[in-house]
């Protein structure tokens, strides 16, 4: 005896029947339909009536009940009903069932191929008016109620009012014997679309033409008003005639319709009842907020199928939605992303239904296959596709390789989908524009070798020009280095015990100009130009102490050219060096008081680049005191955050040689943040560098002209007025051969000067 026969054996029919029963009622939300069913079966049985009122009862005490029943119960109870002689169940006689090999109306039951949500399909042989298969529905035994033969109504009238090709049209209508509805559809004897697309090994294409019209089939359904609610595989079988793969649509059973209908009559819902197939439902599906049910929700199902058609599975697991329970399945569905089609790892069976191999797969579909499936397939649906055929048509635009609709791409993309789009003239055109340029570029290397000859003739007259510009030239130079020589002769000649020092020592240099040497030099340095000095260590000495020594006697623009050329030549030694020692900086107050300023903001720029990032406190001191002579842009002035946290660390150079001066890292910090614009900051530090005592004054009034314009930045005019005019008063001292001394008197007091002119601009304002 057959496995199944022997369990059917051993069930309790009782049971089997209650069990349907309690099924079928529990699919009425009417509580007078559930009631008036239930009498029909329990008339005769109080008992019975109560029990299973009780169990209907703990049943709609737990929302879950209905989503967590097991589909093979089901089943179970309705084999039991259909293969069972008519029994009596506490006095009450079931109805006759229809089963193979009865007779419908002119039709005659073959079997059973499928069952829906509230009808049985046969397939049944049509001998008159004519000879032919058909499909047949009809209501299940027990669920002939005045809501579902409503529903049963809706389904039998969409259909018939659809006539599409890949839509299974209506041929027939009526009642049984016992007055339960049927009607009759057109037989598809097909596969599921997923299963005819790995049968087949159809490619991506092939796949996409069968999606298109599905998607017009849908799209006629809409146009009825129309909306199917169920889009799954299974209810999209494909048969071939003529070796035609055509797709038919069908199971319109949980139909909604868009409005009333011709007859004006409502539709048919029932509220807070989710219905559908949990893999390949809308989220507003299963939305329990009694969000209305539109045609967006079509397309999300549509987008689930186009995503196991290329993929070779849905985004959301079947089986582990119906493990999880209805609560955790409606989360997944509203909450969670599932992954694009292309990062779904496709194993070598699923590669090869599709004629490729799994990385050219995933390579296929990322991009704009993942866009439109992922835009069909948005949770908000005002975000997905507007109209299946909006669907469609974009599906069709990727074939045709054209820009799709889902994708923001710019001027590359389109330009690659024109040239995959015209391959065949982007690749004449290419062949045209290739031979054009084989024959310039053959009429061009024919005329570089009439040219050759006269380019060499001309080639060698240039270089004998050459030959003698650079001969006098050399000349010129010569004589430069002998007047260097002579110059430096006199700078390093010992006198009174004095000499001049390589470390930037200018005590020596001082004694040299009081006795008149330095004159002498600066002299015959005029006699020669300076464009003519190659730098070396001799021209750098002289360079920086005749600029010295011009500067101290207000001879400003003579001391700017020999700066200048002062830094060409410093370009050739130690960066950290150059930044600890005033060489830039002299440079730097002589362009900002008397160069144009273009040359400063040049020779700025140039300094950020050369010596960020310090790496000593008195390397940022110098910086900022360099660039900040002048307002500054933003990006400048965060690069010289890093200074300025230097500077502010109070690191001094471990080999520099020279002592901490605090003070002058302050007023370094007072003009960073002055240029900063934090002017409660300016006024902080210019604090503490009052709090330094001593000095020439220079400090001081550079520290009083920022805090002038700061406090007139706060609005407290009357106190910057009193600060500038301090300023005013602290000038520097009669220049004379007591001062050059002290050969950087004069740079301190030029940085005053700068920031004294801004700030009497300020106030002028």
């Amino acid at each position: 005896m057959d496995p199944s026969e022997g369990r059917r054996a051993r069930r309790d029919p009782r049971k089997e029947i209650e069990g349907a029963i309690l099924e079928t009622a529990l699919g009425l939300e009417d509580p007078e339909a559930r009631e008036v069913f239930l009498r029909q079966w329990f008339g005769n049985d109080p008992e019975g009536l109560e029990r299973m009122r009780g169990l209907l009862k703990a049943s709609a005490e737990s929302a879950s009940f209905f989503m967590e029943a097991r589909e093979h119960r089901v089943s179970a109870a309705r084999d039991a009903v259909e293969d069972m002689e008519p029994i009596q169940v506490a006095g009450v006689i079931s109805p006759p069932i229809e089963g193979p090999g009865s007779h419908i109306g002119p039709y005659r039951l073959l079997g059973r191929i499928g069952e829906g949500g509230c009808g049985v399909v046969y397939e049944a042989a049509q001998d008159e008016p004519v000879s032919r298969k058909v499909a047949l529905k009809i209501i299940r035994l027990g669920m002939d109620t005045e809501a579902v033969i409503a529903r049963f109504e809706v389904e039998r009238q969409a259909l018939a009012l659809m006539d599409h090709r890949n839509i299974a049209r209506v041929l027939d209508a009526g009642a049984t014997d016992t007055g339960r509805p049927y009607f009759v559809m057109e037989l598809v004897k097909g596969e599921r679309i997923t299963r005819y697309c790995d049968a087949h090994r159809l490619d991506l294409p092939q796949r996409l033409e069968l999606f298109i019209q599905v998607c017009h089939a849908i799209q006629h359904a809409h146009q009825k008003g129309i909306i199917h609610r169920d889009i799954k595989p299974s209810n999209i079988l494909v048969e071939s005639p003529d070796g035609v793969a055509v797709p038919k649509v069908i199971d319109f059973g949980i139909a909604k319709a868009a409005g009333a209908d011709h007859q004006g009559r409502t539709q048919i819902t029932e509220r807070d009842q989710i219905i559908g197939t949990p893999a390949y439902m809308s989220p507003e599906q299963v939305d329990l907020r009694g969000i209305d049910i539109d045609t967006r929700s079509d397309i999300y199902s549509l987008g689930v199928l186009l995503y196991e058609l290329l993929s070779g599975r849905p985004p959301f697991d079947e089986a582990a939605l119906e493990k999880a329970g209805m609560s955790e399945m409606r989360r997944a569905l509203l909450e969670d992303d599932p992954p694009v089609p292309s990062q779904r790892p496709a194993g070598e069976v699923v590669a090869e239904n599709r004629r490729t191999d799994p990385s050219r797969l995933q390579s296929t579909l990322r991009g704009d296959l993942d866009a439109i499936v992922m835009k069909a397939m948005e949770k908000l649906r005002n975000r997905r596709y507007q109209t299946v055929n909006s669907l469609a048509m974009d599906v069709r635009r990727y074939l045709a390789h054209e820009p799709v609709l889902a994708r923001r791409a710019g001027r590359l993309y389109h330009i690659g989908k024109f040239v995959r789009r015209n391959r065949v003239a982007c690749l004449s055109g290419a062949a045209v524009a290739v031979s054009l340029v084989g024959g310039m570029g053959a009429s061009t290397w024919l005329y570089v070798r009439e040219r050759a000859a006269f380019s060499e003739q001309k080639r060698l007259a240039w270089e004998a020009e050459i030959a003698r510009n650079k001969e006098f030239h050399l000349l010129e130079q010569a004589e430069a280095r002998a007047s260097i020589s002579q110059v430096a002769g006199l700078l390093n000649r010992r006198q009174t015990g004095v000499s001049l020092s390589a470390d930037n020592d200018f005590g020596g240099v001082a004694i040299l100009l009081n006795e008149g040497k330095a004159e002498e030099a600066d002299a015959l340095l005029r006699e020669n130009p300076l464009d003519s000095i190659e730098p070396s260590p001799d021209a750098t000495r002289v360079f920086r102490t005749l600029g010295h020594w011009n500067a101290m006697r207000g001879r400003w623009h003579q001391a700017l050219r020999c700066f200048q050329w002062l830094d060409q030549a410093n370009r050739f030694d130690n960066i950290e060096g150059i930044i600890e020692g005033t060489d830039p900086m002299c440079l730097a107050t002589l362009l900002a008081e008397f160069g144009k300023e273009e040359d400063y903001k040049k020779f700025r720029r140039e300094a950020l680049d050369r010596y960020l990032p310090v790496r000593s406190a008195l390397a940022a001191e110098h910086l900022l005191k360099i660039t900040l002579l002048r307002p500054l842009e933003a990006v400048e002035l965060e690069r010289l955050r890093q200074a300025a946290e230097m500077c502010a660390s109070g690191r001094r150079s471990e080999y520099s040689g020279r002592d901490s001066f605090p003070q002058w890292d302050a007023l370094a910090l007072t003009m960073f943040h002055h240029r900063s614009g934090e002017s409660r900051k300016v006024l902080e530090w210019s604090d503490r560098c009052f709090s330094f005592s001593g000095g020439r004054g220079d400090r001081e009034r550079s520290t009083r002209c920022l805090r002038a314009i700061s406090l007139h930045r706060l609005g407290d005019r009357d106190a910057a007025l009193g600060q500038l005019a301090h300023a005013r008063t602290l000038t520097p001292p009669p220049s004379g051969p007591e001062e050059e001394l002290k050969l950087d008197i004069w740079l301190d007091w030029s940085v005053s000067r700068v920031l004294l002119k801004e700030a009497e601009a300020v106030a002028a304002e």
